[in-house]
């Protein structure tokens, strides 16, 4: 199986960082290298999916 490679330092090592962006109102999942902090992703900082059934379930919908 391939390994995930840091495209700038070669390391195959990754964290997750919550941040917020300058001028935005929202805080982002940050995936990047662990060894020198190159940015490979961004993800939703909520599950909205989860979100999503949370609510269905408070108010009794079937999904």
């Amino acid at each position: 199986m391939a390994k995930s490679t840091c495209g700038k330092c070669g390391s195959h090592n990754f964290e997750t960082v919550v941040n917020t962006p300058e001028q935005s109102k929202f805080q982002l999942l940050f995936i990047q290298c662990a060894e020198c902090g190159n940015v490979v992703g961004v993800l939703d900082y909520f599950n909205i999916g989860t979100l999503i059934k949370q609510f269905a379930k408070r108010l009794h919908i079937n999904l």
